[in-house]
């Protein structure tokens, strides 16, 4: 692995343990076995390796998964299942073994969710990536839409907009929000709640 990378994936599992406002560069370097030196010429300071590890490890993810998403053929609520599972970092109907994203490191999914939020209130600099992220995502369910009104698995007269924002509602606060707070629950259970109340919506 070369040395920009050891950096960003030293910081960013330093970032899930203990904030990444709480991290030193001094950790870092110990935690990528690095020099100081070697930190500095990749990155000119630690915001500038926040950006990277950002880039890399959350705001890549929507692009990253689309050609697993396509994979093989899925319904419209075949394709909400597996994103669902896939954006809480969880191998589908078995979620003990997370989907690794990180090398092979499988990433605690609650530490995951509160370094993303901590990022969020004390960086406001990227909180633009974070609302772009969350606007690709919205389009994202658009198109989904879109393709199951015209494979006629919905109701032709379903709002598009209206239903991308309801399913983003329960994307973010029904099933991450919840599981990240509530880890002991079954995520198969809070998945298949939520996609059931989606499709009783559009009956």
């Amino acid at each position: 692995m070369k040395n920009k990378d050891k950096i960003a994936q030293a910081a960013f599992l330093l970032s899930l343990k203990y904030g990444f406002d709480n991290v030193s560069i001094k950790q870092i370097q110990e935690e990528a076995d690095v020099t100081t030196g070697a930190i500095y010429y990749h990155f000119k300071d630690k915001n500038d390796i926040l950006d990277y590890i950002l880039k890399k490890y959350v705001f890549n993810e929507v692009e990253n998964f689309k050609n697993d998403l396509y994979s093989e053929e899925r319904s419209f609520y075949e394709k909400l299942e597996f994103i669902f599972y896939y954006f809480t970092k969880y191998s589908i109907k078995n979620n003990q073994n997370a989907i690794e994203i990180l090398y092979e490191n499988d990433i605690d999914i609650e530490e995951y969710y509160l370094m993303q939020l901590g990022i969020y209130h004390q960086h406001p600099e990227f909180r633009k990536l974070y609302d772009d992220s969350s606007k690709d995502i919205i389009n994202l369910f658009n198109e989904l839409i879109k393709e199951a009104i015209e494979n006629k698995e919905i109701k032709k007269d379903t709002d598009i907009e209206e239903l991308s924002i309801y399913i983003f509602t329960i994307f973010r606060g029904g099933i991450i929000r919840v599981w990240s707070i509530l880890i002991e629950c079954s995520l198969d259970k809070l998945i298949e709640t939520n996609i059931n109340m989606i499709k009783k919506t559009l009956e």
